[in-house]
């Protein structure tokens, strides 16, 4: 029986609607939607306003993350100028490309560094890497956004350095905890504490006088 209850009231309901004149029916039309369908119309209009809102916070959410892109590239575009101009020592007619450290690969004491440029940006393997501060390693492996840099703290990286005051040759390596060595260094050599270690004219890797420690 109830199921019948509410068919039969909007039954009721419209043939109220359709008796008395078009002033009438207006008049109780209006006094119907603020009173029996207040509640339904409300909702409607809720959900309407819901709509709205949501689609403007879609297109705020859109407009934010269009300006925080926009921010990102103009802070790489002024740190990659930075990074240019804190290098001290003469780069030569060397093609540098800016590039980030996004990870590592490898055993703690022999991991790799991941950084986020790759053969789409021309990086190739044997390419050598610096910093603001001289040497960091070369690459190894590429990818078409990423490539790996073995680091001359890794025992795998060897290097032709040399004494920058006094000119004695050495090889630059590192042992597995990650200290660095200058090996190879004739006896009786001029060398020491606290002098600048560059690379060598012996190096295919680097130019030579690039900073090493």
């Amino acid at each position: 029986m109830k199921r019948f209850v509410l068919p039969i009231i909007l039954v009721v309901l419209s043939l109220i609607m359709m008796m008395g004149s078009t002033e009438t029916r207006i008049h109780r039309a209006s006094f119907f939607s603020k009173t029996i369908f207040f509640p339904i119309s409300s909702s409607l209009e809720s959900i309407k306003t819901n709509a709205t809102l949501k689609k403007e916070v879609q297109q705020l959410s859109k407009q934010l993350t269009e300006t925080k892109l926009e921010n990102l590239k103009l802070r790489n575009i002024i740190m990659e100028s930075q990074t240019r101009e804190s290098i001290t020592f003469d780069t030569g007619q060397v093609e540098l490309v800016l590039a980030e450290v996004i990870g590592y690969s490898g055993p703690f004491q022999q991991r790799n560094l991941i950084v986020n440029k790759g053969s789409l940006n021309g990086i190739k393997p044997e390419l050598p890497v610096i910093s603001t501060n001289g040497i960091v390693g070369k690459v190894v492996t590429v990818a078409s956004d990423h490539s790996i840099v073995l680091p001359f703290t890794n025992p795998r990286f060897q290097l032709p350095v040399m004494d920058k005051d006094t000119g004695v040759q050495g090889i630059l390596q590192a042992d597995i905890n990650g200290k660095i060595y200058m090996n190879m260094i004739k006896i009786g050599s001029q060398i020491s504490v606290g002098d600048t270690i560059v690379t060598s004219n012996l190096s295919d890797l680097y130019p030579k006088s690039y900073p090493v420690g």
